[in-house]
Order: structure tokens, then sequence, then C-alpha cells
């Protein structure tokens, strides 16, 4: 039973050592990151179930709510997917853009969950 700030701390976590990276150290990096979008996708999975077993009890503005939270949190998770490919994939020139998108991007991603537990 992990908690939404368990979770927190474990993409902050992952996230920061990430920044620390060098390119030479691109697999620890896909190492923290793929922790990251697996973290990000085990929360969206939970908040989806979770609305799923109060939906009958949810008003019509609630339901939009919660699916528009869901479609954003989705969104989000994707631009974090790409930049994991940036890490992945990404040259040494482009290394610390990718990293620092990879980590704003996580940020922002953070931030939309919050959203949507406080929404929920």
């Amino acid at each position: 039973n992990t908690t939404a700030q368990d979770v927190e701390k474990k993409v902050t976590d992952a996230v920061a050592a990430i920044k620390t990276y060098a390119i030479d150290q691109r697999d620890e990096a896909l190492q923290k990151a793929k922790i990251v979008l697996d973290d990000i996708d085990a929360r969206i999975n939970d908040l989806e179930s979770r609305l799923n077993q109060k939906w009958d009890q949810m008003d019509q503005a609630a339901r939009q709510q919660a699916a528009s939270n869901l479609a954003a949190l989705r969104k989000d998770r994707n631009k974090v997917a790409e930049w994991y490919g940036g890490l992945k994939h990404g040259s040494r020139q482009a290394w610390e853009d990718v990293k620092t998108g990879f980590s704003k991007s996580s940020q922002d991603l953070q931030d939309a969950f919050k959203k949507a537990y406080d929404d929920f």
C-alpha cells in the first residue's frame, strides 16, 4: 500500500539523481528514469481504479472533471516518455538539455497528480 507521498518521494529522488548523471552514466540514468515511468503508470492506474469505484456516486460535473484530469495526466505522462526516449537515444551534445527536459516534464506531471488527487 504505497501512498501518493511515498511514490512522489521515489519519483523526486530518481529525478534528482538523473540531474547529476553525466552522459557516461546513461545506463544508470535510464534505470532511474524507468522507475519514474513505472511509478507514474502505477499512479495513473491506481487513480483510475479509485475513480471507477466511485464513478456511480459522482455527479456529472465530477465525472467530467475526473475524465479531464485523467486525460491531462496521460498527456503529461507521454511527454515524460518522450524525454525518456531522448535520454535513451540523445546525443552527447543534447544530454544536458534532455536531462533538464525530463526533469521539468516529471515535475509538471507531479503537479498534475497533486491537482488530480486534490480534485478527487
